[in-house]
């Protein structure tokens, strides 16, 4: 489950769900346990001006209890916040008149699941809610989630049922049944905060007198925590909480890394889910995603190759540009560039996502500065990685994402000889698992697939190991820290060992005899979607990536291990 948060939206019955630039109310809560209620197209827009209508929304407990709220009003958020703190577990709700729209009346009805849902079995949860007229009652389940859709306290049936991304992109589609009722699974439902939203129109009618009452339009936007990362503490949109860790409280020893800044020049792009390589004594960056977070577009994909040569580091170079991409991956054998994969948008800005992987593989030659095609990949894959052993191009993990049709995570990997005359994909044993966002490194011989999220489960911190001599995996040491230090993570190997540098600022090491990771650093910024490479004996150097808290980074940190 990458960090992208969930939207189930059932019923998109008029224009305002079609278009990108529709506005509903989200309400949530904070860091500080505050409840928030901000105006915007989705969970993550919260600086949009708040209408008069939505700043007089009355917020009140399922107790009955109301909310004392007061407007705020900063450089990332714009809205309502509550003055005291709201304890977990807890529902939030309300129902707000915006006023007549192209003729109908727009009624909004928001509600949040604070804390951890419910666990009762659907067909004995019954509906009591009477502040807003729509409404849904959530329950946790074993594989993932139910949700029941209630009008006036009755089942709303044979309503579709589709599963969004937090910005709009859909996941999955599903339709009610006779009770009201839509699952989705684990693997369907994102980290964080999501939402359900859902549309019922009204038609207008006359009454028994004659007097013709005006048609209303309602929609209902229910926000709550993803299950599977929901502790007893109130979990944040800015800051989802993860579960706890199994292990022991992690100790971080002094003196074993060095982390210098200011050595080479900032990235001249922000990315995150970009490729990056070492090749011929220069650092190359090729593509990656420079827009908000969950915001894809054509224009929110970069498409230049850019150059930083290690004997001068004084600027990066342009060398020209290509198709835009993300969450490719590029390595580097035998004097050339590799890029491989990645997703394009073929959407503008505003428009609902349209994004299609590719199986695209391009050489680069910086001797001549020119491309070249490659055998493309088996299959269109997308966030992966790669990774280079004995010459040889190794690719794991990943999915296809095709516009409109279902993602499909795939269960295949493969190998490519780019010396070879006749250079050919060839299939390796088939992986035990199916990950994506997952960091992938040669060492010893073998190939490491680090961390990612799985089609089920979510973020993890599992390591499988790849032996080509017996072309058969094995299960290798799992990651320190949280399931989210797997997702996003990267990982290199550097004069005979391996590292890895994880979600929370973890930079870990394996062991000389491969049994376990050891923590040797806490690095000053915790990134994910970056990079890690090798600039030389012991040197390792860190780039690109974001964080949920600071956002995307352009410093590059050259880490000296000792």
């Amino acid at each position: 489950m990458k960090y992208l948060n969930i939207l189930l939206t059932v019923s998109l019955l008029s224009c305002l769900c079609g278009t990108a630039s529709a506005h509903f109310p989200w309400l949530t809560t904070d860091s500080s346990g505050r409840a928030k209620l901000h105006f915007g197209e989705s969970l993550d827009d919260r600086t949009y001006a708040m209408p008069a209508s939505i700043a007089a929304a009355q917020i009140i407990a399922r107790d009955g209890k109301p909310l004392t709220m007061k407007p705020i009003e900063s450089d990332d958020f714009v809205g309502l916040q509550s003055e005291a703190q709201v304890d977990a577990p807890a529902e939030l709700s309300a129902t707000i008149v915006y006023g007549n729209y192209h003729g109908t009346e727009l009624i909004y009805s928001v509600q949040h699941f604070v804390g951890k849902l419910p666990t009762i079995d659907p067909s004995t949860e019954q509906s009591n809610h009477t502040s807003t007229p729509l409404h849904t009652e959530l329950i946790d389940t074993d594989s993932g989630i139910t949700g029941t859709v209630y009008w006036h306290g009755s089942p709303l049936a044979g309503v579709e049922v589709k599963l969004f991304c937090v910005d709009g992109h859909e996941e999955a589609t599903a339709t009610t049944d006779d009770s009201g009722r839509v699952s989705f699974n684990d693997s369907q439902i994102e980290p964080g905060m999501g939402a359900i939203m859902v549309g019922h129109k009204v038609e207008p009618s006359t009454d028994e007198s004659g007097t013709k009452i005006a048609g209303q339009t309602h929609y209902l936007t229910a926000t709550f925590s993803n299950p599977q990362e929901t502790s007893s503490s109130l979990t944040t949109l800015e800051t989802p909480t993860m579960p706890e860790s199994k292990s022991a409280p992690i100790s971080v020893p002094d003196g074993l890394v060095d982390e210098i800044e200011g050595t080479y020049p900032p990235i001249p792009e922000t990315v995150t889910s970009f490729g990056a390589a070492v090749c011929q004594d220069a650092i190359y960056l090729y593509g990656g995603h420079t827009g908000e977070a969950h915001q894809y577009d054509n224009e929110s994909q970069a498409s230049t190759l850019w150059r930083l040569p290690l004997n001068q580091p004084s600027e990066w170079q342009s060398m020209g540009n290509g198709p835009r991409l993300q969450g490719l991956a590029m390595v580097s054998t035998g004097g050339k560039l590799y890029q491989l994969g990645g997703f394009t948008a073929k959407n503008e800005v505003g428009e609902e996502h349209d994004l299609w992987t590719q199986d695209r593989v391009a050489a680069y030659d910086p001797t001549s500065k020119q491309w070249s095609d490659m055998p493309a990949l088996p299959e269109p894959r997308s966030s992966f990685d790669a990774a280079v052993l004995d010459g040889q191009i190794y690719v794991v993990g990943g999915w296809t994402i095709a516009g409109d049709a279902e993602s499909q995570w795939l269960k295949t990997a493969y190998r490519l000889d780019p010396s070879a005359d006749s250079p050919t994909w060839v299939a390796l044993s088939p992986p035990p698992f199916q990950r994506r966002a997952l960091s992938v490194a040669a060492h010893g011989g073998k190939i490491y697939a680090i961390g990612g999220m799985g089609a089920e489960g979510g973020p993890s911190t599992r390591v499988d190991v790849y032996d080509p001599k017996s072309n058969q995996w094995t299960a290798g040491p799992e990651l320190n820290g949280q399931p989210m230090d797997g997702f996003g993570s990267a990982a290199f190997a550097v004069s005979g060992r391996l590292y890895a540098a994880t979600y929370s600022g973890l930079l870990q090491r394996l062991s000389e005899d491969g049994s376990k990771w050891e923590v040797i650093a806490k690095l000053k910024r915790d990134r994910f979607f970056h990079r890690l490479l090798p600039i030389g004996d012991n040197e390792l150097v860190v780039l690109g990536g974001a964080s949920m808290s600071s956002g995307k980074f352009d410093q590059l940190d050259v880490l000296k291990l000792r």
